[in-house]
């Protein structure tokens, strides 16, 4: 257990209805102007219960009232800056400029530290091959690092070179300015050959899932959600997809295929139990690609890809001549 002086930090009215994390991050600036605590390192404290409210862990998204009381410890008010430590990963870089990178990320490997910080990331790999990328960003534990994808997930991520280049591109993905391909392949067949998935998605208390807000009091916390889909190929019993999703939010793609029915193969959290109960033929992974991402910056139109990798492509093979396709057009053999 943290030991140290506690400091109380007491809610004034101009604050009452704000984010926990929000109100303390707002006194703590005023009280200790001095403080090297940033809003990344303070979640993470709200998160793990080292800042509490009225003594008791609470959710950083939670309001506070009138009075309340904020307990932190001194020595977190300037904490030591994490160090992030370079790793020798081999990943492959698909493009480079003086702006960004960009690299094919490989299924299986996280995109920076989260949890199990011994687990090699994308991070620790900038760390080790581009360490004047230490201070672009604002977390030193995600070096220009401006948006991810789940572990089980393949292909193009974005890496910043530059603050200027960061925050450009922050925008770019916040104002939806940035085209995003993926494929898919997906138990079943869905209903139409083309089509628009739009749910509003909410997250599980207490759980990493997400799930269709349908609930009054789910619809007030969720976020619009807006999935665009096509079939590329049918087989017998799947799905090829091309799935261009027009909002950001977490595991969107994920959600929105299963609750049509048709979730992606080899997706633990959620595809359903008879279908992970076929997994035999299926790698281990979710079988999820980010082909391609299209944006301009700086005056400069960029058409990043990334091929099918080789376990995706082995699949396909295997349940082509198990199941023999039988809708095909001039989509599929441009991926292959």
């Amino acid at each position: 257990m943290k030991t140290g002086k506690k400091i109380v930090l007491e809610i004034p009215r101009q604050l009452v209805d704000r984010r926990l994390d929000v109100a303390t991050f707002s006194l703590i600036q005023k009280k200790y102007p001095e403080s090297q605590l940033s809003r990344n390192a303070l979640s993470r404290l709200i998160k793990t219960g080292q800042i509490t409210l009225n003594k008791t862990p609470a959710r950083a998204s939670h309001l506070v009232s009138l009075h309340d009381k904020i307990n932190i410890f001194e020595n977190d008010l300037s904490p030591a800056v994490p160090q992030l430590e370079p790793r020798d990963i081999s990943l492959p870089v698909l493009y480079e400029d003086n702006f960004l990178i960009a690299i094919d990320k490989p299924a299986g490997i996280q995109t920076h530290p989260a949890g199990n910080i011994k687990r090699d990331t994308v991070a620790h790999f900038i760390a080790a091959r581009y360490p004047q990328l230490k201070k672009v960003g604002a977390d030193p534990l995600r070096p220009g690092i401006v948006h991810r994808l789940d572990r089980e997930t393949s292909g193009v991520l974005v890496i910043a070179k530059t603050t200027q280049a960061f925050e450009e591109l922050k925008k770019l993905f916040q104002n939806r300015e940035i085209e995003k391909t993926y494929i898919a392949l997906v138990y079943g067949h869905t209903p139409n050959l083309e089509n628009i998935i739009n749910k509003p998605l909410a997250r599980q208390k207490g759980k990493l899932k997400r799930a269709i807000a349908k609930t009054e009091k789910a619809l007030a916390k969720s976020h619009e959600a807006l999935t665009m889909y096509r079939v590329i190929n049918r087989y017998k019993d799947f799905d090829l997809l091309e799935v261009t999703p027009k909002t950001g939010r977490t595991h969107q793609i994920r959600v929105h295929l299963a609750s049509i029915g048709h979730p992606v193969i080899g997706d633990k959290l959620y595809a359903f139990k008879h279908h992970r109960r076929e997994e035999k033929l299926f790698p281990a992974r979710q079988m999820l690609h980010a082909k391609r991402l299209q944006f301009e910056l700086f005056g400069k139109k960029y058409d990043l890809q990334a091929p099918l990798p080789e376990d995706f492509l082995a699949l396909l093979k295997k349940i082509d001549e198990i199941k023999k396709a039988s809708y095909d057009n001039e989509a599929l053999g441009n991926l292959l």
